[in-house]
């Protein structure tokens, strides 16, 4: 039987470079690889010792750093599943995730160890490792009955090695949640075969190796972090990783990657016209960076074109996919950009994947017809944990009659003559107004061309006649001004009347998710209350 593990992946790494190699970068350090993987061991004998069987759930909730990524290896090498959860979201979630997937093991931070009761309500794990913490600290927490044991984070790592299970790729690696249309978070579920299959692809598509400085800016729950930790470290390449806070500061950013040299940059587009708005990127460039990659929202056009002349000599690709593909799709940016606004394609199929358009009605599309986007391959997920009537619903028998499964992405998409796909929007992303269905994203579109607009979120709000009425709040580069009325009229020039926003906001700043991308929901709700304009 086929062996493998995304931790037999980063000894692999290890193994190119000297053990002093430094793996993981901060702003105050570094950890080698010799004591990364050292780390590692000795926390996967911490778990095993405390009674966490291989198969189980281990939960990450604290700050990005150096413990946080030997948590996860630890747990991969123990032959669990890790789990990480957002330790900005309200406790309440993080329990019901850790309560969904039935955490048997949690790491956490000092600041964090207040919601354990919360946390761990319902739940029986065996231990709770707790990075950055003295003993003494403890101490207090160890004497309330109803809590697991804690140790150090610190203490686990400097367990004697024990012997380690021998993982197969059909074994579950990570769970990563998502926002569900049901307001219930839902954990698709990755094996290490596709974590392997997903971090080669890159590894191969970009020509990664120890030569490399690879960025982490994504949090560990975005599955951009899977190609920041994993390529990195098993082409045996440094990667600095970006707490929360660095994260949020682009001059930060733009003066980190030019200090350090960091190669690979990846990152959702809104960071990127932020280093470029308020970090100074256009102003000197980023000279190390080879190959600059995005992810996970549409980047307008003109601020792309800003970032093409910044970064001329950087290989700039667009990757798409949803959490449940890892990446499926990918376009590299030509150096000139064609004229006009419309977003760039999302590219060719990855290697070793296959995609394919259906409409609605279920037949494959051939030609240049818009139709659903479906994938299927080794990328793919699993499923969605314990919830076998969502994953039937998306991940179902290929419906053109060859044998295997296929995803259903739910993306809008069509052919362009060189083979590659344009993304039209999501089938969950449209709205009705007025008896016409609207792509949300186009109006986007259309305001993000503004000369003035840095970023622009096109909100629904409904309404017993009308279906929606539309609303749009943007964000205006630095120093610019322009009135609302102005941008609509701006939008009447390229928009169908019944796509005009009826109202503008301009923000000083748009809310933001813990990926960085514009929060919609906190947008929609602060137009419903009436603050949102």
């Amino acid at each position: 039987m086929k062996r493998g593990s995304l931790f037999d992946l980063v000894c692999e790494g290890a193994a190119r470079v000297p053990r002093s190699k430094p793996a993981l970068l901060t702003a105050t350090g570094s950890l080698s690889y010799g004591a990364l993987l050292d780390g590692a061991r000795g926390i996967a004998a911490t778990l095993r010792e405390a009674g966490v069987p291989p198969g189980a759930r281990v939960g990450l909730c604290l700050e990005k750093g150096p413990g946080a990524v030997q948590a996860l290896l630890g747990a991969l090498a123990a032959g669990c599943a890790y789990v990480p959860l957002d330790p900005r979201s309200p406790p309440a979630r993080c329990a019901a995730i850790a309560r969904n997937c039935e955490l048997a093991a949690l790491v956490v931070d000092v600041p964090h160890l207040q919601h354990l009761p919360t946390l761990l309500e319902g739940l029986s794990p065996r231990i709770v490792l707790v990075d950055g913490a003295e003993p003494s600290q403890l101490a207090l927490a160890r004497e309330n009955p109803f809590l697991p044991p804690l140790l150090p984070l610190q203490a686990a790592a400097q367990h004697p090695p024990a012997a380690l299970p021998e993982l197969r790729p059909e074994q579950v690696a990570y769970l990563l949640y998502t926002s569900g249309s049901t307001g219930t978070p839902k954990g698709v579920v990755h094996t290490h075969g596709s974590g392997i299959a997903f971090t080669r692809w890159v590894q191969r598509t970009f020509r990664t190796g120890p030569q490399d400085v690879f960025s982490s800016h994504a949090p560990l729950h975005f599955d951009l972090s899977i190609s920041d930790l994993f390529a990195a470290l098993g082409s045996g390449a440094s990667v600095r990783l970006f707490s929360s806070v660095e994260a949020m500061l682009p001059p930060h950013l733009v003066r980190t990657v030019r200090q350090l040299g960091i190669t690979v940059w990846y990152s959702v587009p809104s960071v990127l016209t932020q280093m470029m708005e308020a970090g100074g990127l256009e102003q000197g460039g980023l000279p190390s960076v080879r190959v600059l990659l995005f992810a996970g929202e549409v980047f307008p056009t003109p601020q792309l074109r800003r970032l093409r002349r910044a970064v001329p000599h950087a290989q700039l690709w667009n990757l798409f996919g949803p959490t449940e593909t890892n990446v499926c799709t990918a376009y590299q940016v030509p150096e000139e950009l064609p004229p006009g606004d419309a977003p760039i394609p999302i590219g060719h199929t990855c290697t070793g994947l296959e995609s394919f358009v259906l409409d609605d009605e279920g037949r494959e599309i051939r030609d240049d017809r818009e139709g659903t986007l479906w994938v299927r391959g080794p990328h793919l997920m699993q499923g969605y944990w314990a919830d076998p009537a969502r994953t039937h619903a998306t991940l179902q028998p290929d419906p053109r009659g060859v044998p295997g499964l296929a995803y259903c992405t739910g993306d809008r998409v069509r052919r362009e003559p060189d083979g590659a796909f344009r993304f039209h929007g999501r089938r969950d992303h449209q709205v009705k107004t007025r008896g016409f269905r609207v792509e949300l994203g186009e109006i986007e579109a259309a305001l993000a061309a503004h000369p003035e607009v840095l970023e622009a979120v096109a909100v629904p709000l409904p309404d017993p006649q009308l279906g929606n009425r539309i609303v749009a709040s943007v964000l205006l580069r630095t120093g610019g001004q322009v009135e609302p009325q102005a941008l609509r009229a701006f939008c009447a020039e390229r928009l169908p009347a019944y796509m005009v926003p009826e109202r503008i906001a301009v923000h000083g700043e748009l809310p933001r998710t813990s990926t960085s991308k514009a929060d919609r929901t906190a947008l929609k709700k602060a137009w419903e209350t009436g603050a949102g304009a």
